[in-house]
């Protein structure tokens, strides 16, 4: 009796040992999930401590492999991938040096054999395509699409008209799968669109925050500074605008100019859709030369809903005075106005460049040696900006 006990423990003990995940497979899969979303930086850490953990040969087989894709993406294929996003040929080595030591860790491993003779084949090429979106986040996307009606029309018209707590779920899963806050914004869009305001708000608010992580975790892929920084705003003057329209539907008008000129001064006035969501709200308060403002700011940009642009110069004919051949001198009018401003914004745009001093430059010669732009100072520098893709 005692021996058949101590018989079926040890049975237990040892499927509970085999059951048990070791530090370093749980860093693994840590590693694995945050890159999935494409939290890079959080990933890259992860998987650097399940290296550090006594794996076993299979998994730092698997440990290097992972990092080895993930440095592959990101030096030869997340060019644009998202805005601002730029390749990091540093990391091509690493990538190169990642792959084979999977292979030396466990020479069966065929994904990892594949995975390295992807990536010396993107070596050897004169340009390797970006990456494209992963099936099961574009099904996702076309999911939360799916709920939103076209611009101008009925709400409820979309090809399909789901619950709110439908919405609310797709926008998680797709965050789940990749953590950029493009999902936020659509589903809060989506809530407005159906006057659900307070949890259109919220699902915005949740987009800025999750903006600033998805930034934060990638900010390698920016190359500059400007360019996180552009990012940074972007995400954060999109939600203040959501914010702000919606505010504006409930009627809360002084707390809608709050968030939309916050919008605004994030965008720097160069936002299409924040324009015209101004132009709005100044017309609803019976000021119509700030409306007629608003509103020519954003038909002098390009781009913006087709619907939207019409609306705009509809509520722009309407402010504009009447008289005979009113229609004709409307177009007039506008076609000048429109005219005006864009070359307004081309003579700024030149005239922030003129006379500044060259800013101090992290630069590198074709043979890899660092350059120092000090030694430019007071010389007459012609500047070629070219990318290698």
């Amino acid at each position: 009796m005692r021996r058949r006990f101590i018989t079926a423990a040890a049975i237990v003990v040892t499927v509970a040992g085999a059951l048990a995940q070791s530090p370093a497979r749980e860093r693994l899969a840590q590693g694995q999930a945050l890159w999935n979303q494409r939290l890079s930086k959080s990933a890259i850490a992860a998987l650097e401590a399940a290296a550090r953990n006594r794996p076993t040969p299979a998994e730092a087989a698997e440990i290097h492999e992972v990092l080895g894709r993930i440095y592959t993406f990101k030096g030869w294929q997340q060019e644009a991938v998202f805005p601002g996003w730029h390749d990091e040929p540093g990391l091509r080595a690493k990538s190169l040096a990642e792959l084979k030591a999977a292979v030396a860790a466990d020479p069966t491993r065929t994904s990892a054999q594949e995975a390295l003779r992807v990536a010396e084949g993107f070596a050897a090429a004169d340009a390797v395509d970006p990456a494209p979106p992963r099936p099961e986040v574009r099904a996702l996307d076309a999911r939360l699409q799916s709920f939103q009606a076209p611009t101008g029309s009925d709400p409820k018209s979309g090809s399909n008209p789901a619950s709110v707590a439908e919405i609310v779920a797709a926008v998680d899963a797709r965050a789940q799968a990749q953590a950029d806050p493009a999902p936020y914004f659509t589903g809060a869009q989506i809530l407005i669109d159906r006057g659900e305001y307070d949890r259109a708000i919220a699902l915005a608010e949740r987009g800025a925050a999750a903006s600033d992580t998805f930034i934060d975790e990638n900010l390698s892929a920016y190359q500059l500074s400007g360019k996180w920084q552009g990012s940074y705003a972007r995400g954060r003057g999109t939600a203040a605008d959501l914010v702000g329209w919606a505010l504006f539907l409930r009627k809360d008008y002084p707390a809608a100019r709050a968030k939309l000129d916050e919008s605004a001064r994030l965008s720097q006035d160069q936002d299409f859709v924040n324009q015209f969501h101004l132009g709005e709200l100044a017309r609803a308060q019976n000021d119509a030369v700030r409306a007629r403002e608003h509103y020519l700011n954003a038909l002098s940009m390009a781009g913006g809903p087709a619907p939207l642009r019409q609306r705009a110069m509809q509520a722009l004919s309407g402010l504009h005075a009447g008289g005979p051949n009113a229609a004709t001198a409307f177009d007039a009018w506008l076609d000048a106005e429109l005219m005006r401003r864009r070359d307004e914004r081309r003579t700024a745009a030149l005239r922030s460049l003129v006379d500044r001093p060259l800013p101090n430059l992290t630069l590198t010669t074709v043979d890899g040696k660092p350059f120092d732009t000090s030694s430019l100072q007071g010389k007459v520098l012609l500047l070629n900006f070219f990318a290698s893709w």
